[in-house]
């Protein structure tokens, strides 16, 4: 046993260990991808010790980005399962100028959340599943540290230490399509987590949960296109409510919208649908303002709105018409 430990077995102890644990992976899973968004493609490479081959410092932290949104859905699926609320609050979201105190922090991030789920062991015979869950997350981290670490020591011996991250361009925030693209950007947050709200809510009722997940997701493959598209712009995507220190250092301590899905489907369903219309009109606003080399891809997130309206409006009318249902 880990110098330390303490063995836990009170629900109200495990919810808790899981809802802190949560409000870690929510934010590093936002936050992984704010590093990512920031940096070029294909510049920083490192050898990578797990997939043993030269890798995209950008494109691997993307990768571990998703993996943490993925803990963050288990982590509130259980916590749902066990009678309690998960939480959609985090941890702070910090952006520094340069590439490897970012890196720095997802180290030691990733070995504080370790500690986490290492020193607080759930008793043996309790919440067994759980605490499978725990320690299968757990190994996940030490690999996302070992890999930080790697890109690290890459960016030391390549000479690379001082590389800074992509930083806005106040002209080009100042344009009419980068205007209208930040403010996409927060709705396809806001939607993004707002179907992940309910998509854990009602992860017992497989048939809404799933198709609001396949919703989120979209939202998020969406939110990192555009940030790649600001990218191409010549600017970079915000950190919500964010505040920047004279290092240029970012901190923020709400970077995901307050969301919170009503008690049944009907409340969790109705806030979705507005959403999704007022993102499809600033969609539709964009579009004629973009280079034609971006139209095609914005048609396409913007078709999959369309359908998440379908899917929607049916998901809500029977709601409304199936009687008994929670």
């Amino acid at each position: 046993m880990r110098t330390g430990t303490r063995r836990i077995g009170r629900r109200d102890e495990v919810l808790d260990l899981l809802n802190r644990a949560l409000r870690h992976e929510w934010a590093v899973s936002f936050e992984y991808l704010v590093h990512a968004y920031s940096m070029p493609k294909g510049v920083h490479l490192y050898e990578d010790p797990v997939l043993r081959q030269r890798t995209d410092v950008r494109a691997q932290t993307i990768q571990i980005a998703i993996d943490e949104m993925y803990h963050a859905i288990q982590l509130g699926t259980v916590i749902t399962k066990m009678g309690g609320r998960a939480t959609f609050r985090t941890d702070d979201v910090v952006r520094h100028p340069r590439v490897i105190d970012n890196l720095r922090r997802n180290r030691a991030t990733e070995d504080r959340v370790t500690s986490l789920y290492q020193d607080s062991l759930i008793r043996d015979g309790l919440y067994p599943e759980v605490r499978n869950m725990n320690l299968n997350i757990s190994a996940d981290e030490v690999r996302h540290s070992r890999q930080f670490d790697a890109m690290i020591k890459a960016m030391e011996t390549g000479g690379r230490a001082d590389s800074l991250l992509r930083t806005a361009d106040p002209s080009v925030d100042a344009r009419p399509e980068a205007a209208l693209l930040h403010e996409i950007m927060r709705l396809e947050n806001a939607l993004m987590h707002r179907c992940l709200s309910a998509t854990i809510l009602f992860s017992g009722h497989q048939d809404l949960s799933q198709r609001l997940f396949k919703n989120s997701i979209d939202h998020m493959r969406h939110w990192d296109k555009n940030a790649g598209l600001l990218l191409r712009l010549g600017t970079v995507m915000r950190v919500e409510n964010a505040v920047r220190d004279a290092s240029g250092m970012e901190v923020s301590r709400r970077p995901m919208p307050a969301v919170a899905s009503g008690p049944n489907r009907v409340a969790a369903l109705r806030p979705i649908l507005p959403a999704e219309r007022e993102l499809i009109a600033a969609y539709e606003k964009l579009i004629p303002l973009v280079a034609d080399e971006f139209r095609e891809q914005l048609r396409g997130q913007l078709a999959l709105k369309r359908e998440h309206v379908f899917t929607m409006l049916w998901l809500t009318h029977n709601a409304r018409s199936v009687p008994g249902l929670k």
